[in-house]
């Protein structure tokens, strides 16, 4: 897997190593940032972290990608965003997290970086469609996946959360469904 997935707009994608796992604690010890991603309340323990990294890197192992270090123009970071395989209905989900103060920098960070990996991820892969998976309190994640193009498909429990489920069709898929 190459070094830097992405490298635009002040924003760089890169693979997590072992050694992140600092920066990745750091980040979840803030249990507002991960509020609508985990049932799990308060900070993450290290080794929630721990597992959480290590789903990451045999994610990267296995598929090519995962979820993928976000930082600055000055290598400081902001969190991170990417994909990861969504055992309950078998797809690829997209996900993120940034700290409060990448998103207080930058309120738009999240919806930049979104627009770039569903275009790195259907230049780069063969799957007919990516899904969000997002808690039913989300608001805010609700406007990102509709000002990202995702549609709501169903709502169901994940992760022992109640949860809504878009899904973005890549764009041959789209081509195909609006031809048919």
């Amino acid at each position: 897997m190459q070094d830097i997935v992405i490298d635009t707009m002040g924003v760089r994608l890169s693979p997590f190593s072992v050694g992140d796992l600092p920066l990745l604690a750091d980040l979840h010890a803030d249990p507002s940032v991960h509020r609508y991603l985990s049932s799990t309340l308060g900070a993450w323990s290290t080794d929630k972290v721990s597992s959480f990294l290590d789903g990451i890197l045999t994610d990267q192992e296995l598929h090519g990608f995962s979820a993928f270090k976000v930082t600055n123009s000055a290598k400081m970071f902001l969190g991170w965003a990417g994909f990861s395989p969504l055992a309950e209905t078998s797809e690829i989900a997209m996900r993120s997290c940034f700290s409060k103060d990448a998103l207080a920098d930058d309120p738009k960070l999240a919806i930049r970086v979104s627009q770039e990996l569903i275009e790195w991820f259907f230049e780069n892969t063969y799957f007919s469609h990516i899904v969000m998976a997002l808690r039913t309190d989300d608001r805010d994640g609700r406007m990102t996946a509709q000002d990202l193009g995702f549609v709501y498909r169903e709502s169901r429990r994940i992760d022992d959360m109640p949860c809504d489920v878009f899904q973005l069709l890549s764009p041959s898929m789209r081509s195909y469904v609006l031809s048919a």
